[in-house]
């Protein structure tokens, strides 16, 4: 990899966070991903997010009626969900998660603008799309709203920011990017960020920062130019990260016997 220069390809992609952040997550996975195309094997906790979504979307396209989705969820669960079980004990966790969530599902408490809209803009003249799960409107003001697996908290309020903050503020990076898709489709920012983790039944607000979003922006335009640079794509190495999140762990050559 080191002798060859992929900065045109890169250079002429079309950018989204889910792209960004997987560099970060690993450079190799990236490179097999987005340079050489290669298929990823499906993976339990990414499929189980991505089926809850679909729910949700389907509920909001008016295809799938409120009482039904617990339904909908237990009967699709095994053919939905794919890759390769953890051990039961965490798969009956995850669907009593799921069908608890669902059970006591509440529509979000703002006035449905767009669902699963699919953006295309631009940062500093590179190419954007996102797919945003729900545009809200309440009191006259915008909201993007994105279904996450992920078990988020909301913000603690303390002087000294805790791991979980730490954990939401990367995560909020996403939602800076979707706001920006807005500004340029709708003509405004949105006034709220929320986060809709099923998993914890946690609903989180948060208002518009006008520094985080630039922070986000210029984060955007900075890892664009490191994975433009980037020539040996070096695998950063986590034993859970790679055995359960990685689509790549059965075939990478760094993760032999992981």
């Amino acid at each position: 990899m080191g002798d060859v220069s992929y900065r045109p390809l890169i250079e002429d992609m079309t950018w989204s966070y889910s792209r960004l952040n997987s560099f970060e997550s690993c450079p190799y996975a990236w490179y097999l991903r987005y340079i050489l195309e290669e298929k990823e094997e499906p993976m339990f906790y990414a499929s189980y997010g991505s089926f809850i979504h679909r729910l949700i979307e389907r509920y909001y396209s008016g295809d799938l009626p409120k009482e039904e989705m617990p339904t909908a969820f237990l009967l699709g669960f095994s053919s939905e969900v794919e890759g390769e079980r953890p051990p039961q004990s965490t798969v009956v966790k995850y669907i009593n998660a799921g069908r608890e969530y669902l059970e006591n599902f509440e529509p979000f408490p703002f006035e449905k603008r767009g669902v699963e809209e699919e953006i295309h803009f631009d940062v500093n003249g590179a190419n954007f799309v996102a797919f945003v799960d729900f545009i809200g409107e309440r009191d006259g003001k915008l909201a993007v709203i994105d279904n996450k697996s992920r078990e988020l908290k909301p913000r603690s309020g303390r002087k000294t920011p805790t791991l979980k903050d730490q954990e939401l503020d990367d995560m909020l990076r996403q939602l800076y990017l979707y706001a920006h898709a807005v500004k340029q489709k709708y003509g405004e920012l949105p006034s709220l960020l929320c986060f809709n983790c099923f998993k914890n039944r946690q609903f989180i607000e948060e208002p518009f920062d006008q520094k985080a979003y630039e922070e986000a922006l210029d984060w955007a335009g900075r890892t664009i130019e490191t994975i433009s640079a980037e020539e040996d794509f070096r695998p950063y190495i986590d034993y859970f990260h790679c055995r359960y999140l990685c689509g790549y762990h059965r075939d990478c050559c760094y993760a032999q016997g992981g």
